[in-house]
């Protein structure tokens, strides 16, 4: 029985990973198409949010949470606004390659302060997956540009550092208050700090796509957003988050061959080899996981 929840666990982590690499495309297409990237974020807060509660007050569920976990939810969502605001701004100074690959970095993170807080054991076998899952995700997104800029690193560094913090305080959230609830105010709390952090002191130039497709993306952009991220949580909060974390990282292989369908991209021999070495990667973790220790509740 417990064997197969924990099958569960997996299918709903790699089911989200699948709904993410949506995301990425559905943005490309979406500023192709005219929008601004202030309106991109925004709106995929905004309809995340309006799905999320649409769907929680059609199955009767809470849309109240303990008092005692506000001020964690709050800062989990400031955790995740952040993270997704300095990538952004990174790749103004790096390639967007470069720039992701620092980010999966973040189950080295994850697993790190998983370890120590006595959530779960990891076998040597599977910190070697771990770094050589690196190489795989290095050999998949360095596109060759040698061009460093410190305040590039610096920042994706810093989104680094706000993504592990995020995984961390949001699986155990989840956990507590259920993905589905989580997850609305992650939107909600995520419209409210861009409005008053950044809308009213700064000001930001909203421009909306200019063709029906474009609009199309806007909207799949915010429905495959929160469908990724309810699904991973909820996958979490059954398998743990150093698994769900490694499991996570098949997003950019799921984003590679939804290119080549929706935009006609093609990966080269280097890429293609960093593919199948990202899969055996996880494979390997995977493989060794039922050595791993519960995760305590």
């Amino acid at each position: 029985m417990a064997s197969k929840k924990m099958n569960h666990g997996v299918i709903l982590v790699l089911l989200s990973s699948v709904f993410f690499a949506f995301v990425p495309n559905s943005a490309k297409i979406a500023l192709d198409d005219g929008s601004s990237l202030f309106f991109l974020v925004f709106s995929r807060y905004a309809i995340g949010a309006l799905i999320l509660f649409l769907f929680i007050v059609l199955i009767g569920g809470n849309l109240k949470i303990p008092f005692r976990t506000l001020p964690y939810v709050i800062l989990s969502s400031i955790f995740a606004c952040l993270l997704i605001m300095l990538t952004y701004h990174a790749v103004d100074y790096l390639d967007v390659g470069l720039v992701m690959l620092i980010l999966y970095c973040f189950p080295i993170g994850v697993a790190f302060i998983s370890y120590l807080r006595g959530k779960t054991e990891i076998l040597l076998i599977q910190w070697l997956s771990i770094i050589v899952l690196m190489l795989g995700l290095y050999l998949m997104l360095s596109t060759g540009n040698k061009t460093l800029n410190l305040y590039g690193l610096f920042i994706s560094f810093m989104g680094l550092l706000f993504f592990i913090a995020f995984i961390v305080t949001a699986a155990d959230l989840s956990e507590q208050i259920g993905a589905t609830t989580f997850n609305l105010y992650l939107s909600l709390i995520g419209i409210v700090f861009l409005t008053v952090g950044f809308i009213l002191p700064l000001g930001f130039e909203i421009n909306l796509p200019l063709t029906n497709t474009g609009s199309l993306a806007i909207f799949a952009n915010g429905l495959f957003y929160v469908l990724s991220w309810v699904l991973f949580f909820k996958g979490a909060s059954i398998i743990g988050a150093t698994r769900s974390s490694m499991l996570a990282c098949v997003e950019p292989l799921f984003a590679a061959l939804l290119a080549i369908i929706l935009l006609g991209q093609l990966l080269s021999v280097t890429e293609w080899i960093g593919f199948f070495i990202v899969l055996t990667s996880i494979y390997s973790f995977e493989k060794n996981s039922a050595n791993l220790k519960p995760q305590s509740k």
